[in-house]
């Protein structure tokens, strides 16, 4: 028979079908029919198979079951039409097996329809879910198509959210963002800048959506950069700008600072204790092109041996007694920005071996783990100590020597720029008397000599000291001698002897660098005016550097 011809007769044949998405109930398929018809699909609600009910093969009657999740939902009657009974009779055969072939595709159709459904549901309360968010966000295929997302994200590119589904992130966050999330197997986070919100900067929340077969999708959400990270909630970064000083000597070392900001090459700060070396490792954080990712600092020498490895490198929980819960350390909390470590001299071996490999490999393994994690971290040293000695004694890496101090930076002491005394005590005074409430006091004549011909060994954290005593005790409108701390009113231009010998013998040993000396050598010249100044600018008397150079040579 013809498809057309036989596709009529069996339309003909068809007496009851579920029309539509809708589970048609035994009572519904009842209604159709009366008499013996009724028994048979009775029956057939309750056994699901195909019933034969017929007198003579002309006036055969069928009831195909329509089968959903194991359950009959609609019958379909195959019978004769009136006037039709031969033809009906000669095809019987081939009708039962199309209209066999007809149930199944009714109920996959169905089956279609109640997934389809499902997933309408489904996709309607993500859809809901995601608009519940209070910070813009969206979720990608791994072609960057965006699949979904809120209105606060369509709101930041400044388009309707019907609109940017289906195309692509990239046209919204540069190409080589979105190569760098794709990178991603975990959660993480990064910075991206979103073009069509004036290039504002926001923190990014990735998180991979996996199946068995791999990554499947991204989620996506941001934070705008002007909420703080929690590394730096509380702490505002300082900038260049925030170094105070007018000596050519700081000026000079500020613009070395920032000539090398903008590379990740490390970077060890070298100076006495007190002359602000986080505060340049934050200028020069600020300054480089990692300044929107996290800026964390670490003092090694503020910390107990048995804690500074958990503290650097993290935990797994169970990894010792007391660790409930896992912990990032401080190279993970710095990924993709600085990290800080000040007096890395204090450190052991052992954890110097540590961070040697991390720097080599750009991996790290917490405490109680197996599983290495990529890490992309600037590093920023400073230390008070003679690394050179410590060398030689054993007590420090050579191999991480010259991996932390590839530009070393020396910072000088304020002794050696005596003509930013004045500018500072004014910054500090005007400071402490709005933290005390206090109306701000002027400095008397003899005060501000005395407090020029001292040497400050303790460099700008002793002058914060100082003020921060004079500030709080005099009660005139003028700081006199009298609300000067004991040692400076004796007119001594150091702490006393002992102090001074062990600040002065420190000094000695963490200036007398030789890179560094050759440095300002190169910077200054080596006429005598050009020694004269280096001499100077290290804080030490002429003759004494030529007994250095002298022995450099020997």
């Amino acid at each position: 028979m013809p498809y057309t011809e036989f596709e009529q007769s069996l339309n003909e044949a068809f007496f009851s079908a579920t029309p539509g998405f809708v589970e048609i109930k035994e009572k519904d398929a009842l209604l159709q029919c009366e008499g013996l018809d009724q028994a048979y699909i009775k029956e057939m609600f309750k056994s699901g198979v195909r019933m034969d009910a017929g007198r003579e093969e002309a006036e055969s009657v069928c009831y195909f079951p329509i089968v959903q999740e194991m359950k009959v939902v609609s019958v379909l009657l195959l019978r004769p039409k009136q006037g039709e009974k031969e033809r009906f009779a000669r095809d019987i055969q081939y009708l039962k097996l199309l209209s066999e072939l007809a149930c199944q595709w009714v109920a996959e159709k169905l089956e279609r329809e109640t997934w389809q459904k499902m997933f309408g549901e489904i996709h309607l309360e993500t859809r809901k879910l995601i608009q519940s968010i209070t910070e813009p966000f969206c979720l990608v295929d791994q072609d960057g198509l965006i699949q979904e997302m809120n209105e606060h994200m369509a709101s930041l590119f400044r388009k309707r959210r019907t609109t940017l589904m289906g195309e692509k992130i990239m046209q919204y966050i540069t190409k080589e963002k979105w190569e760098s999330i794709k990178s991603r197997n975990e959660k993480d986070e990064m910075v991206v800048q979103v073009p069509g919100n004036q290039g504002e900067a926001y923190f990014a929340t990735i998180q991979p959506v996996k199946s068995k077969q791999g990554i499947v999708s991204y989620m996506i959400l941001l934070k705008s950069k002007k909420t703080e990270k929690p590394e730096q909630a509380g702490r505002r970064l300082y900038h260049f700008e925030d170094i105070l000083g007018v000596s050519e000597i700081l000026k000079q070392t500020i613009q070395s600072a920032k000539r090398v900001s903008k590379s990740d090459v490390t970077i060890m700060l070298r100076g006495e204790s007190g002359t602000g070396k986080e505060m340049f490792a934050q200028a020069i954080h600020h300054e480089s092109e990692r300044k929107d990712q996290p800026f964390v600092a670490l003092n090694c020498a503020a910390i107990p041996e048995n804690l500074l490895e958990s503290e650097l490198f993290g935990y797994e929980k169970g990894a010792f007694t007391g660790a409930e819960k896992e912990k990032p350390g401080r190279f993970e909390l710095a990924n993709h920005g600085t990290l800080f470590l000040d007096e890395i001299g204090d450190m052991s071996l052992y954890l110097q071996a540590k961070i040697l490999r991390v720097l080599q490999e750009k991996t790290l393994e917490r405490i109680g783990s197996n599983k290495s994690r990529k890490i992309d971290v600037r590093i920023i040293t400073a230390t008070h100590r003679n690394l050179e000695e410590l060398i030689r004694k054993g007590e420090f890496r050579e191999d991480l020597y010259y991996r932390i101090s590839v530009i070393p930076i020396y910072i000088p002491p304020l002794r050696a720029r005596k003509e930013d005394l004045s500018v500072l005590i004014e910054h500090f005074t005007r400071k402490y008397s709005k933290d005390l409430n206090k109306h701000p006091k002027s400095l008397a004549a003899e005060t501000l000599d005395r407090l020029m011909q001292y040497d400050w060994p303790g460099n700008i954290r002793e002058l914060q000291n100082v003020v921060r005593h004079f500030v709080e005790l005099e009660i005139g409108d003028t700081v006199t001698l009298e609300s000067l701390p004991s040692s400076l009113q004796t007119g001594s231009k150091s702490l006393p002897p002992s102090v001074k010998k062990s600040a002065r013998t420190n000094h000695y040993q963490t200036r007398l660098d030789k890179r560094q000396v050759l440095e300002l050598l190169e910077r200054n010249g080596r006429s005598t005016e050009g020694k004269k100044k280096t001499a100077a600018d290290l804080g030490i008397s002429l003759a004494t550097l030529y007994r250095y150079l002298k022995k450099m040579q020997g």
